[in-house]
């Protein structure tokens, strides 16, 4: 019982409402646990969690606005050699997000003249997705941009790929993204990012998001949706321990270390397995 209320403490609400008078939808949510957690199984600090943070945040916001998807990733890649971080990945389905980071192997605190998530993974950077409907081949896009700040890369991929009327804010543990439906025009548009642009910066810091919604009342603001997500893994001991099985006895003393033993670790979370080597040819 303890262990169900630890877990429920740890979740996020995310929020999908409807501004009628602008004809658009969208969804918001403060993920203060997720990324808490993310951080603090990633062991990240300073620009690179805020930029983690980001990232699980936007794979949430654009799962929320899929029209069917079940499973949501969004990765973006480094196209220089020398960037303190290759890789950031972030996965999203139903109720649960999970992410990694991949380091260079011999990473530097940030890039110098460098901000937001230039200064960890350069410039022009490859943002690619897969949407996964359930059902056939998932929906793979990749659009290169150059840009600060990761929101500019969503709206760039949307723009690009889904050609849609988006705008997106993503700030702190902060996601609000609102989404044209049809039937609007670009008045209606209009009103509603005038809308969002005008949410005080102390708002978005400080509030809830019941609150922050508050901002489009004049819209017919309508919350219609509720769900709650949590940074959760999907892989498992056992899962783990069938991979290793699958490995080549060639391969496993290739990955073996001094002692014989060949450690096996989810990238998105602090589970692994171990095997010993030298046991197996013992066994034989």
């Amino acid at each position: 019982m303890a262990e169900e209320q630890n877990s429920l403490m740890k979740q996020d609400a995310l929020f999908r409402f409807l501004l009628p008078e602008a004809r658009a939808r969208g969804a918001i949510i403060r993920g203060k646990h997720i990324i808490e957690e993310a951080v603090d199984i990633h062991g990240l600090n300073g620009e690179a969690a805020v930029m983690f943070g980001q990232t699980l945040m936007a794979s949430v916001m654009l799962l929320s606005i899929s029209k069917g998807g079940i499973r949501q990733v969004l990765q973006l890649d480094a196209s220089e050699e020398h960037t303190p971080i290759r890789r950031m990945q972030a996965e999203s389905r139903s109720g649960a997000v999970r992410g990694y980071v991949q380091w260079q192997d011999n990473p530097v605190a940030s890039l110098s003249g460098k901000n937001g998530l230039s200064a960890l993974m350069g410039e022009h950077i490859l943002l690619s997705t897969v949407r996964d409907l359930g059902v056939g081949q998932p929906y793979v896009s990749t659009v290169q941009y150059n840009s600060d700040w990761l929101a500019d890369y969503i709206l760039e991929y949307l723009k690009q790929s889904v050609q849609v009327h988006a705008d997106i804010i993503l700030q702190g543990d902060l996601a609000i993204m609102i989404e044209a439906m049809p039937g609007c025009d670009d008045d209606h548009w209009f009103q509603a990012i005038e809308t969002m642009a005008k949410i005080s910066q102390q708002t978005l810091q400080k509030e809830k998001p019941e609150v922050i919604l508050k901002a489009f009342e004049g819209l017919g603001c309508k919350i219609v949706g509720q769900d709650t997500y949590s940074y959760d893994c999907s892989c498992s001991l056992e899962t783990m321990e069938q991979a290793l099985l699958t490995l080549s006895e060639e391969d496993l003393h290739d990955l073996a270390d001094e002692a014989g033993d060949v450690i096996l670790s989810c990238q998105y979370c602090r589970n692994h397995v171990k095997a010993n080597v030298f046991k197996k040819e013992d066994e034989k």
